[in-house]
């Protein structure tokens, strides 16, 4: 089906551009795996994105001339940002291309693979569109230069002005082909800022791009956090005169309190399953940690002391769930068994450790330690042993996984107002998001979208 967007009240709207998109058609090759994620180390695979061409009747050229020549340009911009991104591949450099994409074709015995391999090239992308009946119409195919085969094709169909949607989506579907792994690209991030002078929450695609305001309440709201199925969010907003949690429904735009306990409602995570929610909630002691059945509305106690106890991150499979207390003095990481009601503590040096954040393969946990004055971003197995230091300068915090396990997003200082940015979780390949927003803080990455 064709999705009119205009149709429909605004959340719904950005529901639709969060999980929109709809594959016409594919064709695919054999199964081999070029670049294998699971290796010591990884080499960097030379791949060429061509310009893509328009595939209307070139005797009735479209009448917007200056349109199509954005879109070419964000097509292909895209996916070599998104290839990019990913710090697995090489892109070619456009100068160096022999063929002439606007003389060939789009096809592998149209294609001369000898001279995409002069320019070093061993994978190559080709892609052109129309515009039809107001629908932009997008295909692309993925070479192997040395085999002189299609791996893959795709054809999408989408909104005109949105072009960088189905960009996202084609990298996705290469990226997959190549490394046997699903592509982040259509994944989304949300995010606080406060530059209306109101703490609002932000959502964007996952390079900071196409930002958007969801809550417009002009209160104090605070802790993002997708649901499962990423058709959800849980927040913490003052809207109400207290620190109240909420759940807003990107689908409906139905925004209902979850926890209204008396005192503070926090740090609200979702279970796995989506059915139940973690949070920190005042007792008479000090504030401990609950779960509450989205279902039912019923709560269950999981810490009763005299610590303060906070920011619940479940593990993958709900078993356990990574927090901070201060029950011991200085905050800490500590996993509780969800089953037995044991804890376990995990980190014992720095003076804070804040904000753990459990890896969705379930083998890591990121967290923000404090030491001298400033925070960093660490992380552990979830055994609690091999912790490492990821980052080294500016105030770090906040570190929110990749659906895939393989960066860490969080916000920082290192250039001066807090922006938000994504690291290798080997500390490597640093970027800067820039949302357009500005003051960014606590960052949620989504979980897979399609």
């Amino acid at each position: 089906m064709t999705i009119k967007l205009n149709a429909y009240p605004l959340l719904f709207t950005l529901f639709l551009l969060l999980c929109g998109g709809l594959a016409v058609n594919t064709t695919e090759a054999w199964g081999k795996v070029y670049i294998d994620l699971d290796a010591p180390s990884i080499k960097k695979l030379p791949i060429a994105v061509t310009e893509f061409v328009y595939l209307g009747d070139k005797t009735k050229p479209y009448p917007d001339s200056e349109q199509i020549k954005k879109i070419a340009a964000v097509l292909r911009d895209t996916i070599e940002y998104d290839l990019d991104f990913s710090g697995l591949f090489n892109i070619i450099d456009h100068d160096a291309f022999l063929e002439d994409v606007t003389e060939s074709g789009l096809n592998a015995a149209e294609t001369d693979f000898e001279q995409w391999r002069i320019t070093g090239a061993e994978a190559v992308i080709k892609g052109g569109f129309t515009i039809e009946n107001g629908r932009l119409k997008v295909e692309a195919r993925l070479f192997d230069a040395v085999r002189e085969s299609t791996v893959i094709g795709k054809k999408y169909i989408g909104n005109p002005k949105r072009p960088q949607r189905l960009a996202h989506y084609l990298t996705d579907k290469f990226y997959e082909k190549l490394t046997g792994r699903k592509g982040i690209f259509s994944t989304h991030l949300l995010f606080v800022s406060a530059s209306t002078g109101n703490k609002e929450i932000y959502v964007s695609d996952y390079n900071g791009s196409y930002a958007r305001r969801l809550t417009r309440n002009g209160s104090i709201n605070l802790s993002p956090q997708w649901s499962p199925d990423g058709k959800r969010l849980l927040y913490t907003s003052y809207k109400e005169g207290c620190a109240c949690l909420y759940m807003l429904d990107l689908r409906t735009g139905r925004d209902r309190a979850i926890s209204k306990n008396p005192g503070i409602n926090i740090s609200g995570r979702f279970a796995p399953d989506g059915k139940s929610v973690a949070l920190t909630m005042s007792s008479k002691k000090s504030p401990d940690l609950y779960i509450i059945n989205l279902v039912t509305g019923s709560k269950r106690r999981l810490t009763n002391n005299y610590g303060i106890d906070v920011s619940p991150s479940f593990s993958p499979d709900g078993t356990r769930i990574a927090y901070v207390s201060d029950i011991s003095g200085n905050p800490h990481i500590f996993v509780l068994d969800l089953t037995t009601g044991k804890r376990r503590r995990l980190t014992y040096k720095g003076t804070y450790n804040s904000s753990p954040a459990w890896s969705p393969d379930g083998k890591w946990i990121a967290f923000s330690r404090a030491s001298k004055g400033k925070f960093d971003i660490w992380m552990l197995r979830a055994s609690g042993y091999g912790a490492a230091r990821v980052t080294w300068k500016g105030s770090n915090k906040s570190p929110s996984w990749s659906p895939d396990s393989r960066q860490i997003l969080f916000s920082s200082t290192r250039s001066g107002a807090s922006s938000l940015y994504v690291i290798q979780r080997d500390g490597t390949e640093l970027k800067k998001l820039k949302t357009g927003i500005g003051a960014e803080q606590t960052p949620a990455w989504s979980p897979y979208l399609n």
